[in-house]
């Protein structure tokens, strides 16, 4: 008989905190609820819901603050970057507008001119001129005042529209704090799956109605505010791809009331896109449904897909391209999702442009503009790229173009176009050029500007007005922005490395960061942080010169006798290092570092100075975080919520066995989920 196991205990899964803000609050109709208010915004949370058991009997349980505290960043960051693009966005409208009116005007005063030859007398007299006909009689009316038929209706100020799609929207936090805290919006869409999320947003635009004090906007009430919200049960990519229909006529109940059915027909200025786990379900519905020049919001949760390789299969089946491994992941990550995103649009003749793209925790969130713009279109292969990685040895990578672009004259010689080939390949060997390692594959994905530093600038300058009683995470925002800014001046190098990884490398002591950024940029080359890492450097310069910058350090600082082997990835580093100081190595030395005597040359005769003062932060701020610490323990994201439909079993024994099953299907591939899983399953607060 062979040896019984023991099955281990399955913990049941810990209920989500509630939040200290959070209060108590009773409803006209009695219901007890739990109320959070995040921004202007306030969501409700019962204190007991309504499940089915097993015999399908309607039992009472108790109900959870389904609200992550750490997500209030994200929030926060969204509210503030779609009030800056909409400012610029309806600003571009006008001039639009305000240029074809002037076409049509230079149209119709030619028109004009001929009427007036023809005979068709001094307008000026006409509409309340100077010249005034008035009727005989009683009160003096003027011509046709008091005839319906012959007034004119004064045309209304209508403001320009601005709409807000909030695809996956749960509670409807978000779409509450759009419509309160961006003045401008015109509509703002909430669409979840599940008709108990739509009854969670109706009951929360109830309360915000009558018990939010104020908008970000002194003549905007609440109410008003809260008018522009429409609640919408349906599938997220049904509803995106709905709105490219033509409207349909409204309903005799609509027309009664006079309701509108615009808000659902027509694309939308900004679509908003936070799903559990990834959003590349909802890309082909979303490119399609927003507006032209107009914003895509999206975030991405399976980080353990997009930022590891421990499950690259699903990477590539998801985004298009392999993961990277290394310190730099996180960018790589961010990089397959624009890639997604740029390809998806690519297929409808959109191209993309990022405004901002970043590594926040344990997520994604891009900021990307799409324009219908078949040449920009053109430009895809070419900010694509592969990329080859020494993740086994040093740690250096060198990238691979996709495509090839080239600007040439054209034949008159007044002007120039761009010429699309196909890039020369590969850019290196199957081993590492540095340290003889196997390179590894990742990509393809996007190898273009992260982040467009005229809208970080524009975003910047609008967040010393912001209060911080509403925007409570303004200094990390603040912090971040200004670390994203830095980022944007490298736009075409890709990645960053740390230090520590090149110490451990070479197994010497790892050079103080000023000192190390002071001798690059001695050197001539640009250095920046990423906001992906605190640690981190980003830089246009070489890995010739990095490692050669190393390899001065490690003169200064030596390692110990023998703990480089022949065997590590830094034996071949600190030789060529060596070969002018000793000269003792072969030309055949020589030939298999891949190096020529005269590159080598180059390197040894560089004056490498280690400048503290010139590396050190020239725009860093007082008391304004670059990098977020862990604000409490066991942070993260929250379990996926069950719904209020789950099923609540009859047994403590049965219980166990089905929590243990849920705990198991939420530690799946990266959190990855389908349309159900972001809205059916859930009725959470993103």
């Amino acid at each position: 008989m062979g040896k019984r196991t023991r099955t281990p205990k399955q913990e049941p899964i810990a209920p989500n905190p509630t939040p200290a803000h959070a209060f108590l609050v009773t409803l006209e109709d009695g219901v007890e609820c739990t109320a959070v208010r995040e921004g202007l915004a306030t969501v409700l949370f019962p204190k007991t819901v309504a499940k089915k058991d097993k015999s399908g009997n309607d039992v009472k349980a108790e109900g959870q603050v389904f609200y992550n505290p750490i997500q209030q960043f994200n929030r926060d960051l969204s509210v503030l970057a779609i009030r800056t693009f909409g400012e610029v966005f309806l600003k571009e409208k006008k001039g639009k507008k305000a240029e074809k009116k002037k076409k049509q005007g230079d149209e119709d005063g030619r028109g004009k001119e001929k009427e007036a030859a023809a005979g068709w007398g001094d307008r000026t007299q006409e509409g309340g001129g100077e010249m005034e006909e008035v009727l005989e009689g009683e009160g003096g009316q003027r011509k046709g005042e008091g005839d319906p038929m012959q007034e004119k209706p004064m045309k209304a100020n209508i403001p320009p529209k601005f709409t807000i799609l909030d695809a996956l929207s749960a509670t409807g936090l978000r779409a509450l704090r759009y419509a309160l805290e961006i003045p401008f919006v015109t509509s703002t869409t909430s669409n979840d799956l599940d008709p108990s999320a739509s009854q969670s947003m109706r009951r929360n635009i109830q309360y915000n109605k009558t018990h939010t004090p104020k908008t970000i906007d002194p003549v905007l009430t609440p109410d008003a505010a809260m008018s522009k919200i429409h609640v919408e049960t349906a599938n997220a990519t049904h509803h995106m791809y709905s709105v490219l229909s033509p409207p349909k006529p409204r309903t005799e109940e609509e027309h009664a009331d006079g309701r509108s059915r615009d808000h659902r027909f027509g694309k939308y200025d900004v679509i908003d896109l936070d799903p559990f786990g990834t959003a590349v379900p909802f890309l082909d519905a979303a490119v399609q449904a927003v507006s032209d020049g107009g914003l895509l919001c999206i975030t991405c949760t399976d980080a353990g897909v997009w930022a590891s390789t421990g499950y690259s299969e699903k990477c590539f089946s998801l985004y298009g391209g392999m993961p990277i491994k290394g310190e730099w992941s996180h960018e790589a990550g961010l990089r397959l999702i624009l890639y997604a995103t740029a390809t998806a649009a690519g297929r409808y003749g959109c191209s993309i442009e990022p405004l901002l793209s970043l590594s926040i925790d344990f997520y994604a969130r891009v900021f990307v503009r799409v324009r219908r713009s078949p040449q920009e279109v053109k430009k895809l292969a070419s900010t694509s790229m592969m990329v080859y990685n020494c993740d086994s040895g040093c740690g250096s990578w060198r990238t691979q173009p996709l495509g090839k672009r080239k600007e040439e004259k054209n034949k008159n010689g007044n002007g120039t176009y761009l010429k699309f080939g196909l890039a020369m390949a590969p850019t290196t060997s199957s081993e590492c050029p540095d340290c003889g390692f196997p390179m590894h594959l990742g990509g393809p994905m996007w190898s273009g500007p992260l982040h467009s530093p005229t809208f970080i600038n524009h975003l910047l300058s609008t967040l010393p007005a912001q209060p911080p009683e509403i925007y409570q995470t303004l200094p990390r925002i603040t912090g971040m922005l200004q670390t994203a800014l830095q980022e944007s001046t490298l736009p075409n190098s890709p990645f960053f490395f740390v230090t520590n990884r090149l110490a451990r490398t070479l197994h010497c002591e790892a050079p103080p960061m000023a000192a190390f950024r002071g001798a690059l940029m001695r050197l001539g080359y640009t250095v920046v942080r990423s906001h992906c890492k605190p640690t981190s450097v980003k830089t246009d310069a070489p890995w010739d010169i990095i490692w050669e910058v190393m390899r001065r350090w490690v003169r200064q600082k030596p390692a110990g006798e023998g703990k480089v082997g022949e065997m590590m990835a830094g034996y071949k580093i600190l030789r060529f290092g060596m070969m002018k100081d000793n000269g003792e190595v072969s030309a055949r030395e020589k030939g298999k570092a891949g190096k020529e005597k005269g590159e080598v040359e180059r390197l040894t005769s560089l004056e490498v100075v280690f400048d503290e003062g010139l590396g050190k932060d020239k725009d860093k701020v007082k008391g304004v975080p670059r990098y977020q610490m862990n604000p409490t323990a066991n942070w993260g994201p929250l379990t996926r919520s069950r719904g209020v439909e789950t099923v609540l079993e009859e047994s403590s024994a049965a219980k166990g066995e089905e929590e243990g099953q849920a705990a198991e299907g939420e530690g799946g591939e990266g959190g990855e989920s389908d349309e159900e899983g972001n809205a059916s399953k859930k009725a959470r607060t993103r």
